[in-house]
């Protein structure tokens, strides 16, 4: 997806029960249509390997599952 002028992007990674997910937001801005916050996400089938990569980057989290933020529409990609 291409960046434009009236876009921002943002990351955020989270993880459920079987996935760890690598959430990308994009905030689009258009004045002549609507404001729309889009997500497309990456869903990691968990493994041991995943897990304890994940636990080392964000083991200082408050909340270590993190959660997802929300979106106007999304598009996603599923990776065993």
């Amino acid at each position: 997806m291409n960046k434009t002028e009236s876009e921002r992007q943002y990351e955020n990674v989270y993880r459920t029960r079987d996935y760890i997910v690598k959430q990308e937001l994009y905030l689009i801005v258009d004045g002549e249509q609507n404001n729309a916050v889009l997500s497309v996400d990456t869903y990691y089938r968990r493994t041991l390997v995943r897990d304890n990569r994940y636990l080392l980057l964000y083991k200082d989290r408050k909340h270590i599952n993190g959660k997802r933020l929300p979106s106007n529409s999304y598009i996603r990609k599923y990776i065993d």
